[in-house]
């Protein structure tokens, strides 16, 4: 592929971003950053697959590359659901506000909505997790010559991770139920800190 329909091939994406509009963004953006690390590792499956040396192993390429494959799907579909959890969001608070019952149709939306909003990004963190783990296992079993490329994804889904808590965390203040807040908040940390030790000890292998 030559160097401008390469360029040519990326999309739209990057512009949507860039454009003045509250979505996509960065919970949409994390989500993305999953589907490279996904991609990534499905390259390296099948670059890996391909060499007689690694029969040993090639059952179990496959099954990875196919893990992949359905987590890369998901977080496609992550990337349009946590815009449309924003946009919920700002409808909700847009809603009237001039009775009474108004006033309690408008809460009762508006933390729904919010649940939407820290649903979509807890998602993307999970499933990028789901991707992390994937790819510690293919940096040991995968083909060297294709390790940096490991590290590389496993360094975006790590960046998928905190991206993903950073949108839950900055929602969480506004929900009702501080008990679930707070439980949630940890579930995330939790997986936030996991996915660093994950992340370094892909980048440890590359020994530089």
């Amino acid at each position: 592929m030559s160097d401008q329909s390469l360029s040519d091939s990326l999309g739209n994406f990057a512009d949507l971003v860039a454009a003045g509009t509250p979505t996509p963004g960065g919970g949409s953006v994390s989500a993305y950053c999953g589907v490279l690390a996904a991609s990534l590792g499905q390259m390296v499956c099948s670059i890996t697959i391909s060499k007689p040396k690694y029969a040993s192993v090639e059952s179990r390429l496959k099954e990875i590359k196919s893990e992949l494959v359905r987590l890369g799907a998901r977080l496609r579909e992550l990337i349009a659901e946590d815009a449309a959890s924003f946009e919920a969001v700002l409808g909700a608070y847009r809603l009237p506000k001039e009775t009474d019952e108004q006033k309690s149709d408008r809460a009762a939306s508006i933390q729904k909505a919010i649940q939407g909003a820290i649903d979509a990004p807890f998602e993307t963190a999970r499933r990028s997790f789901e991707v992390l783990k994937l790819l510690g296992e293919l940096a040991g079993i995968g083909t060297p010559t294709a390790l940096s490329d490991v590290a590389v994804a496993a360094q975006l889904a790590q960046a998928a991770i905190r991206g993903a808590f950073y949108n839950v965390c900055v929602n969480l203040d506004s929900m009702a139920n501080r008990e679930a807040a707070g439980n949630t908040r940890k579930e995330i940390e939790a997986l936030v800190h996991q996915a660093v030790t994950m992340s370094e000890q892909v980048s440890a292998r590359m020994k530089l």
